[in-house]
């Protein structure tokens, strides 16, 4: 493992060495800077209004729509591998509706938005609806909120926020894309998108589709995957302060997977299949120069059917089990917000129902519940002085289930000098139970706990951004969380185990080597309390450590991106959990401006073939009850516009 560490930080180093040598030689290209931004982007997720990232009370990462592009992520889970802080817990690769869990700040409690509408739905998690988007050239940006949120985005923003922020199409242009890879990857894509006359468009078509992958020691492993995606977004402008916008997303799979050791006894293949689509109509309207109003309405349907197999231990057989789960979501939302001298006010209420069914070896073990949650907030954003931000809210939560709930939070950002700047922040989260955790029942008993309390909890936090000037910024930050009522599964059966403390700390650092290259390097420290059945950090799947390593190279026609992400400190809850505790994993991507409008690309994963698992079955089974990840592997395509 040392040696692996030792290949991947010294490629890192040589990569970027050659860079640097390599960007003496070019001209530079000031408008195809390798520098995208230096804590200069305007974001918007911590407060819900447009902040300055380097004044943001937060700790907060940005992918820029660049960042995308230069790297071909095939969906929105790989590119969160690569925040700093984010830990990714993923059954199997073709099956993106078992991509289960990623954690921030040692939590798997996360809200995913898309332009600041929620995605979750009741029992859902983020990562199978971020796998489902498959439009990423349609993204602006992606900002990573690291802490709880409770106060603006309700339950499950315990551990952070990731809003993704959709482009408004410039122009008329058609994007045709081919891709193949190892495993008999195949990737198809159509795009339209435009504007005139106020209007904007953008329509595109995906398909996915992969056969069985080998691990880094040549194990061949079923995972199949036939996807299909349809992303559709119309807006207009009803005026100059007004637009109206209408999406649609759809996505469909059928995919076959398993585990080596399943494969080893003698199972058959797991059969998945998953159907989600998301409407959404958002209008937003400045009302005059110091007020502005967004209201939303969305529905949603999350469909999962899945036949697996586990060993029968009277019989030693196979047993087959069946499971459906069905969740439809209607949501509305309305915020307001006002500057009233030195206030910025942010009133807002949003309304929730979700109906699940979920049926267990062919019976209902959850019919028709049907969960109702009224919410509304209050911010107020007060600059006491021109460098003092005082910011503080309160969220009243009323659940058809559960009753009222409080969240309150407050943050204090002093800036230190103009570009230095300092934050405090204190903050109460809450999480409702799950339709299954509350009713869940399966062949081997009823999992679900009708009594069980929602979990409970603040965050401290304290952090510090600085731009250096010249391609240089540093954030740093720790925080420091309490969780009371804990939720857990313990001996078959969803209950609320012991308080939880957690802390960590996390550092990353950006430098513009030149107008070519820009490095960046990412250090995570997290550790979560045992809990419950007494293991430790979420039954050791999360690295105590985690290595975000970063080289873009980029000039007028070619541009290359390497990255490194190192995992250390996992043992799991016991001995033999994984295949390895410590692993590093290396991704290159290179693109090929051809002309004007063809693009070539090479994407290399996993290039020192790495053995390694995200996710481990030892929680209910056996030392070595693991998922391995594909080793070594390539993928070629080309874009052309039209």
């Amino acid at each position: 493992m040392k040696k692996s560490i030792r290949i991947a930080v010294t490629a890192a180093l040589a990569f970027g060495t050659l860079s640097i040598g390599g960007g003496q030689t070019y001209a530079a290209d000031h408008d195809n800077s390798a520098d995208e931004h230096a804590l200069g982007e305007t974001v918007v997720t911590a407060t819900r209004t447009p902040n300055e990232e380097l004044r943001a009370n937060a700790n907060i990462t940005v992918i820029t729509g660049r960042d995308i592009e230069r790297r071909h992520y095939t969906d929105l889970t790989q590119a969160l591998r690569d925040v700093p802080g984010v830990a990714v817990n993923q059954y199997a690769p073709a099956g993106y509706n078992n991509s289960t869990k990623f954690y921030i700040n040692g939590s798997e409690d996360v809200v995913l938005l898309i332009d600041g509408v929620r995605q979750n739905y009741a029992g859902g998690f983020g990562a199978s609806l971020a796998s489902a988007l498959k439009d990423l050239s349609g993204i602006e940006r992606i900002e990573v909120l690291h802490g709880s949120a409770s106060t603006l985005y309700g339950s499950d923003a315990k551990g952070g926020v990731i809003n993704i922020i959709t482009k408004k199409a410039q122009g008329v242009k058609t994007t045709l894309g081919i891709g193949y890879g190892s495993y008999g990857r195949q990737l198809y894509s159509v795009a339209n998108e435009g504007s005139a006359n106020g209007w904007d468009w953008r329509v595109k078509y995906q398909k996915d589709k992969s056969s069985d992958f080998k691990d880094a020691h040549g194990n061949k492993t079923p995972s199949k995957l036939d996807a299909d995606s349809v992303n559709v977004h119309i807006g207009k402008d009803l005026s100059k302060a007004s637009y109206l916008a209408l999406n649609f997303r759809s996505y469909k799979d059928s995919d076959h997977y398993q585990a080596l050791y399943e494969k080893e006894q003698g199972f058959p293949v797991n059969l998945g299949n998953y159907d989600h689509f998301d409407t959404n109509l958002i209008w937003n309207v400045q009302i005059d120069d110091s007020t502005k109003n967004q209201m939303s309405v969305s529905r949603s349907k999350y469909n999962y059917d899945l036949t697996t197999y586990s060993l029968d231990w009277l019989t030693l057989l196979p047993v087959k089990s069946f499971y459906d789960f069905d969740v439809q979501t209607w949501r509305f939302s309305d915020q307001f917000d006002k500057q009233l001298g030195d206030h910025l006010l942010t009133a807002g209420f949003e309304f929730t129902k979700d109906d699940t069914t979920i049926k267990n070896g062919g019976a209902v073990s959850i019919g028709d519940r049907t969960l109702l949650n009224r919410s509304f907030y209050l911010q107020d954003q007060w600059s006491i002085i021109p460098t003092l931000k005082l910011t503080a809210g309160i969220r009243h939560d009323s659940n058809s289930a559960f009753g009222s709930h409080n969240s309150p939070s407050v943050s204090l950002g002093y800036d230190i000098d103009p570009m230095t700047h300092a934050y405090v922040s204190y903050s109460e989260y809450f999480i409702t139970p799950t339709p299954y955790q509350l009713y869940g029942k399966s062949p081997w008993g009823n999992h679900g706990n009708p009594n069980l309390k929602p979990e409970s909890g603040n965050t401290k936090e304290i952090g510090i951004a600085r731009d250096f000037g010249r391609g240089l910024s540093l954030t740093a930050s720790y925080f420091k969380r309490h969780s009371k009522d804990r939720i857990d599964y313990v001996a078959g059966k969803y209950v609320n185990v012991d308080d939880q403390d957690a802390h960590g700390w996390s550092l990353q650092l950006t430098k513009r080597i030149d107008s070519h290259v820009r490095a960046r390097v990412g250090y995570t420290k997290t550790h979560v309390d045992a809990v419950g059945t007494g293991t430790k950090n979420n039954s050791g799947y999360l690295p105590e450590d985690q290595w975000n390593i970063g080289v873009d190279y980029r000039n007028r026609d070619f541009d290359s991106s390497l990255l490194a992400r190192g995992m250390i400190g996992r043992p799991g809850p016991v001995s033999g959990a994984f295949p390895s505790n410590n692993y590093w994993v290396v991704d290159l991507s290179m693109n090929y401006q051809v002309a004007d409008a063809t693009k070539v690309y090479l994407k290399a994963n996993n290039i020192f073939n790495q053995f390694y698992a995200e996710h481990s079955n030892v929680q209910w089974g056996n030392p070595g009850e693991w998922w391995t990840a594909p080793g070594r592997n390539f993928m070629i395509g080309v874009e052309q516009s039209f």
